[in-house]
């Protein structure tokens, strides 16, 4: 004799934050948390920088007794060659909770709007976070970039 039981599951959604422009647009990629349930990700657009529609950021939402989240821009990125912008993709943190991620544009190299970067975010010892450009794609060794040259 088998015994079936069948059970339904109603899925529900939450929002967890509203972005604005100055905040952020575009949250297009994964998430992910630190030790203590904080969550980070990545915003394409919004924030600040000479790219249409802003540069893009990275942004950490930390959860509220409430039940609400609290958003904090923890980098808008710019145009310039010292920095990336249209982060695209996700982040992953190392053993030491630097975050790491990767622009899909600036940086420098032959690509028409630069050809993308690696870059590191460091938290201060009295809060807030530092930028460092780790690498600069040339086009030549990095993903297929639209508007390269051929190698």
């Amino acid at each position: 004799m088998t015994l079936l039981v069948t059970t339904s599951l109603a899925a529900t959604e939450k929002v967890l934050h509203s972005f604005s422009d100055k905040s952020g647009a575009l949250p297009d990629s994964s998430v992910i948390f630190d030790v203590v349930g904080n969550l980070y990700s990545t915003t394409a657009y919004g924030g600040s920088g000479s790219c249409n529609g802003g540069c893009g950021t990275v942004f950490e939402l930390t959860p509220k007794a409430t039940g609400r989240w609290t958003e904090t821009v923890l980098h808008r990125f710019t145009s310039s060659a010292k920095d990336g912008h249209y982060p695209y993709a996700g982040l992953v943190f190392d053993a030491s909770g630097n975050l790491y991620g990767t622009p899909a544009f600036g940086g420098g190299g032959s690509c028409p709007d630069g050809c993308g970067s690696v870059f590191e975010l460091t938290p201060k010892a009295g809060g807030g976070w530092t930028e460092k450009l780790l690498h600069s794609f040339s086009g030549k060794d990095g993903p297929l970039c639209r508007g390269c040259p051929d190698p």
